[in-house]
């Protein structure tokens, strides 16, 4: 399972930066890039301890990753925020991984490879874009469908991505609940945030009540899944692809709450999930539109709490990461406010534990430079 997901995670760059760069480098960059992944992927999914030859190899390789994402730095500052959240958090962790090989250290190195997949789909999603120049990967470098129907929701490739998914799911092979969760989650995400669609996703959802495997939880998850995807599609949400500003705040307040009160929906039910999913989806294309600048810190704290609710990254909440963008970027806009306030009961919950709370010193420092900002 962890091999199965690494080996996709690695690949994620490939579609950030589809939609990140320019259309006179993005050829170039692309092929560089494609050209790494191919020569390194062996050494991704080998399920063996690799050679000092193909470890050096695999770090020349992510050498060359690190500079072809610095190369892309000034394309991604004319794009939203929320691109510049992910591409700096991919920086940081390409930063690890390097100081990782120096200190000889692979499986540490695989870990933040995997760790790296949750970030680009952040921001792979945000857009309603197909893939464009990467190539087609064929079906036979990958050990099974999800790991095939993985590789191509992150590169774009969404109809061969519904086919994968559908194909895994229907197999006779044991799942685990994770298992069943994960593409279906995917497929959420693909219909309602990406396509715009919950009466396509609660029909195609509909179709998988009876798969093998499924446990009493898995079974009335789907269940409340189709129940909020129908739901949501009577309210029409289909017209509005491209709301205006107070449309868009009436559904933050029906679908997360009011804000003085939304940072008590840590968890939601899964009706509230596919709304919220299909929330954040309005929350990007509004942002990708340009709006008013006065309007963006506002924006990213809707986003922190749709993001916190959703919870369909078991690896990384952007939660925080869009609080601080907020703070930092944002510190002299009343929302700023808002966000550090948020951002402190993120702190809060995060670090607490049946023997209290403990925040690391290094977060501690920083949740004081924050607070600085708006002095």
């Amino acid at each position: 399972m962890y091999l199965r997901r690494l080996v996709i995670c690695i690949f994620l760059p490939l579609g950030f930066l589809a939609f990140s760069v320019q259309a006179s480098n993005l050829n170039q960059t692309m092929s560089a890039i494609a050209d790494e992944m191919v020569r390194i992927y062996p050494l991704i999914v080998a399920k063996r301890e690799l050679s000092q030859q193909e470890y050096q190899a695999l770090q020349q390789s992510v050498h060359s990753l690190v500079k072809h994402f610095h190369a892309a730095q000034n394309d991604i500052q004319q794009r939203s925020e929320t691109y510049a959240v992910s591409y700096k958090l991919v920086l940081q962790h390409l930063d690890k991984i390097e100081k990782a090989f120096k200190q000889q250290r692979p499986e540490f190195v695989r870990r933040q490879l995997y760790s790296l997949g949750p970030i680009c789909a952040s921001c792979h999603t945000q857009d309603t874009a197909l893939r464009s120049v990467f190539h087609d990967a064929p079906r036979s470098q990958f050990h099974d469908d999800f790991a095939y129907a993985e590789f191509n929701y992150f590169t774009r490739n969404y109809a061969q991505a519904i086919k994968y998914f559908d194909k895994f799911l229907r197999n006779s092979a044991n799942k685990t609940e994770l298992e069943i969760i994960s593409p279906l989650q995917r497929l959420i995400t693909i219909y309602t945030q990406i396509h715009n669609s919950p009466d396509i996703a609660a029909k195609q959802l509909s179709e998988y009540k009876n798969i093998k495997s499924h446990t009493r939880a898995t079974s009335k998850q789907l269940d409340h899944w189709i129940k909020g995807l129908k739901e949501l599609n009577a309210l029409k949400v289909q017209q509005f692809e491209a709301m205006d500003f107070k449309t868009l705040e009436s559904y933050v307040r029906r679908f997360i709450g009011e804000d003085d009160h939304a940072s008590a929906e840590l968890f939601s039910t899964p009706e509230d999930e596919v709304k919220r999913v299909w929330l954040r989806g309005q929350l990007f294309h509004y942002l990708n539109s340009n709006p008013p600048k006065q309007q963006i810190p506002t924006i990213l704290y809707w986003l922190s709490l749709c993001d916190r609710s959703v919870g369909y990254s078991f690896n990384i909440s952007f939660a925080d990461l869009y609080l601080k963008e907020c703070i930092v970027s944002h510190n002299k806009h009343p929302y700023a406010r808002h966000c550090l306030a948020e951002y402190e009961k993120f702190i809060e919950y995060s670090y607490s534990g049946s023997g209290g709370i403990f925040v690391p010193p290094d977060i501690e420092d920083e949740l004081v430079e924050l607070k600085a900002l708006l002095k």
